[in-house]
């Protein structure tokens, strides 16, 4: 019989790493299983390294001068080069500027970027340019997909005022445009289009809002990194029945408010954690998949590029479209894989899988034995690094919640809204598309928000006879 998975491959590679290893498919995640705390509490400095994936602008270090580089140590040589390029009275003014520019650009060792174009000068340690230079080319390619009109958006050098349009033009003697040789290329899979779409669709509408879209962007990126690790999981967590077309609402609650055990919050498998149990299973299933899409039904089958990484239920459909017998010898297949990968980890043989579904669970189970707990927890644990800083709150003995700040409310209520008034149980529609559901106390305390900034007409107690005000 024809082998339809790629056995010999595999058995190569397994033997060739002596570790699991994705081997020819693309990557779909950034993630490690070596933890570092620079999610956390340094998400910030990635947004820099991610517009300028996005814009493929470059700083040339080589049009500094020299003698700025020479003492970067111990000045902020963006300031230092843009007051090079001014005439002054004398030092004293000179000096009274670098430090104006200091206050104005760099307070708190946060860029204060007042035009979307100063995105691309966002500094970042030479510590942190591998890690999140991952993320920056995954969210490029997951959530962005070379959307060209944001493209264009941070590219715009355009300037409402003489200031800000003095430091773009001295700024922007550094750049350079990425060339051909040093232009990444595709590197992550995308999946969960929903979340892209309406992660590029929020940023239309803020793009329309240049002041409140400098303070939103990296908040809203944020979220969506975040959301798009807990609907991956979940997704595969369903094996075929996780289509990687359906957006999820998981229950969040506000920070201010109380919880309880009872709360959908704190729900096992409508709250974090669902999340939070299952993350450890992440990296097997993430090998899992890597393993079954060595395969012939693979688009991308004999290309010298990736491969297609393939969801379970892409696998089990195209397998299922070719007929009876088919599905029949892909399941001796996938048997005869998991009794020869049984055999490399060194692991207790199984039975023969009846069916193709109880196959993918089997051989996950295979894989989960066959990793590394260690490895598999740390991975796992990225997603909770992820939006721990954000969008968890820890609740006493429930744990962790998936959580919701105050000035995140409002922006969630912007992008819903947009331009025209709509009904409160429309935003709750708009909420749960972008994976935010909330129980009954919760859509209280929202209501009681939305009064409280005056953005809610209220006609009666009826949701459909009160309506949410556009905040922009």
């Amino acid at each position: 019989m024809q082998e339809i998975i790629d056995h010999k491959y595999l058995e190569e590679l397994l033997l060739e790493k002596k570790k699991h290893d994705t081997g020819r498919v693309a990557d779909v995640l950034p993630f490690q299983s070596k933890r570092t705390d620079n999610l956390t509490n340094h998400f910030h400095k990635m947004i820099g390294e991610y517009v300028r994936h996005i814009t493929k602008i470059r700083v040339d270090e080589k049009a500094i001068s020299n003698d700025l580089r020479e003492f970067e140590s111990e000045k902020n040589i963006l300031s230092e080069h843009i007051a090079s390029k001014i005439e002054f009275e004398d030092d004293e003014a000179r000096y009274d500027f670098v430090r104006f520019i200091d206050e104005y650009l760099f307070n708190q060792d946060r860029m204060n970027t007042i035009h979307p174009y100063l995105f691309n000068f966002v500094p970042i340690e030479k510590t942190l340019t591998n890690e999140f230079g991952k993320y920056a080319h995954f969210l490029q390619d997951s959530l962005l997909q070379g959307d060209t009109e944001i493209t264009d958006f941070f590219n715009q050098k355009e300037a409402d005022d003489i200031l800000t349009e003095l430091i773009i033009t001295n700024l922007d003697i550094l750049t350079k445009k990425a060339g051909a040789t040093n232009t990444a290329k595709s590197k992550y899979q995308p999946f969960l289009n929903q979340v892209s779409e309406l992660y590029k669709e929020d940023l239309r509408f803020l793009s329309k809002h240049k002041e409140y879209f400098i303070q939103a962007f990296p908040q809203l990126t944020h979220y969506y990194a975040f959301m798009y690790a807990c609907q991956f999981l979940w997704n595969l967590e369903r094996y075929e029945k996780g289509s990687m077309t359906e957006v999820f609402p998981f229950y969040f609650a506000f920070e201010w408010e109380s919880i309880t055990k009872r709360r959908k919050a704190a729900h096992p498998l409508e709250g974090y954690k669902f999340i939070q149990e299952r993350a450890e299973n992440l990296f097997p299933h993430i090998h899992t998949l890597s393993q079954l899409s060595h395969n012939k039904l693979n688009e991308k089958y004999l290309e010298n590029g990736p491969w297609s990484f393939m969801s379970y239920h892409e696998i089990y459909e195209k397998v299922i479209e070719k007929g009876e017998d088919y599905a029949s010898r892909f399941l001796e297949d996938m048997n005869t894989w998991i009794m020869n990968y049984s055999e490399w980890a060194r692991i207790r043989p199984r039975d023969k899988a009846p069916t193709i579904e109880k196959a993918f669970v089997t051989l996950f189970d295979c894989l989960k034995e066959g990793t590394s707990s260690t490895v598999a927890m740390k991975y796992g644990k990225n997603i909770e690094d992820l939006g721990s800083s954000m969008f968890l709150k820890r609740r006493g003995s429930i744990g962790y919640v998936f959580n919701l700040k105050h000035d995140f409310v409002l922006l969630l209520v912007a992008i819903s809204v947009k331009d025209k008034r709509i009904p409160l149980n429309q935003l709750y529609i708009e909420l749960e598309r972008r994976g935010i559901a909330l129980d009954y106390y919760s859509r209280q305390e929202l209501v009681n928000l939305l009064d409280s900034h005056n953005i809610l007409d209220k006609k009666s107690d009826s949701g459909d006879a009160q309506y949410v005000k556009p905040i922009l």
